[in-house]
């Protein structure tokens, strides 16, 4: 457990060092009212439809548990129905929080620090997708999570019997950190094209991601279906939004440009 916390702090130092010693270069990244007023309704409106599909919920009762059969799961789910480690559980919590700070960093290095404002909202907006649709997908879905079908006495019947054991697809916590370190490795990268941190960097973010996804796993909290749709989900929220944002460069007038869906617009994006 403690290798998973510290990947993760890894993670954080490596990028931090990196932005701190390159230098300063031109904005990459802009605001754009459309897009931006777009994906801040679309991520409200995703938790809006979550909270309405989670008045839907009903709790478990033990005669439910009881006829839960793991037979009818697919092979790879059922590899997770005996893992039970409340340690593992704690652990991804940590590593969550950690990938959830780490891109902070961008914001007080240079030349992030000059662009703080756009890379402060576009993570803002990365999470509100991540977490929207995350969010509603579990209500939407109601799967029980593998601890569920575990018959380890360790497992309390009330946590069986909780809101929280039929929130199983996706895992939030996979999303999140997949979320928050696709942003952090592609926003770096436009940051500092050529580094040779940016290897480096990617491969720490992916690995310290997948890492909170194991944990998942190795605590019972999710089957690894759970775990690749979180992923998937995280991955494309945290490299769309800045990808929705990015300005090319600079034109032979001095002017920056920005480009979305194959349109060169002066000034600000179509967004779609």
């Amino acid at each position: 457990m403690l290798g998973a916390r510290y990947m993760s702090i890894v993670v954080i130092l490596l990028m931090a060092a990196s932005a701190w010693s390159a230098a300063a270069q031109t904005p990459e990244y802009d605001f754009d009212r459309d897009t931006d007023l777009a994906l801040g309704a679309m991520g409200v409106g995703l938790f809006g439809l979550g909270y309405w599909a989670d008045q839907a919920y009903e709790p478990l009762t033990p005669e439910d548990i009881d006829a839960l059969d793991p037979a009818g799961l697919n092979g790879l789910d059922r590899t997770a129905v005996d893992n039970w480690s409340p340690g593992a559980n704690r652990a991804s919590d940590y590593t969550k929080i950690a990938s959830v700070a780490a891109p902070l960093a961008l914001m007080f290095s240079e030349p992030g620090r000059d662009q703080a404002d756009v890379i402060g909202l576009m993570y803002l907006e990365t999470h509100l997708i991540n977490g929207g649709l995350t969010y509603l997908l579990k209500n939407v879905f109601g799967r029980s999570r593998p601890f569920v079908y575990n018959d380890n006495p360790d497992i309390p019947q009330s946590l069986k019997m909780s809101h929280t054991a039929q929130r199983s697809f996706p895992s939030g916590h996979t999303s999140s950190a997949f979320a928050s370190l696709v942003f952090l490795a592609t926003v770096h990268s436009r940051l500092h094209p050529g580094s040779s941190a940016n290897d480096w960097i990617w491969g720490g973010c992916l690995a310290a991601a997948a890492t909170t996804g194991y944990l998942r796993y190795s605590a019972g909290m999710h089957f690894p279906t759970d775990i690749i749709a979180g992923a998937t989900i995280g991955a494309f929220a945290g490299w769309v939004v800045p990808e929705l944002h990015e300005l090319e460069s600079a034109s032979p007038d001095g002017e920056q440009k920005s480009r979305r869906g194959g349109q060169t617009v002066i000034g600000f994006s179509l967004g779609f």
